[in-house]
């Protein structure tokens, strides 16, 4: 009796870890390109965790054309929804391990 009533409690305490790190994975989208779809159509990253903080940002909303001329710039948008920053993904893919 003793061992089902603990092995229910591991089952129940690891629950929200699992539910955790699937809305995690669930943050990162990948952003269709300009091709997939109508440059005018409109498309709305989902929010993510603002810096330091246990919050999430707005979601951000605006026409895959904007979002493509960014990406290409190798910019995107920070957290927060207003602030246009360096794209990590275009740092790791233009300037490698040895960096910029």
């Amino acid at each position: 009796m003793i061992k089902q009533m603990f092995a229910a409690l591991l089952i129940c305490a690891a629950s929200p870890a699992s539910a955790q790190a699937q809305a995690s994975t669930e943050l990162h989208v990948k952003l269709p390109s300009l091709g997939d779809q109508d440059a005018e159509a409109i498309y709305c990253r989902p929010p993510m965790e603002l810096p330091g903080r246990r919050l999430l940002g707005p979601k951000t909303c605006r026409p895959q054309r904007e979002w493509d001329e960014m990406h290409k710039k190798g910019l995107d948008l920070s957290p927060d929804g207003k602030t246009v920053v360096g794209s990590e993904k275009y740092r790791t893919v233009q300037c490698g391990a040895a960096g910029c």
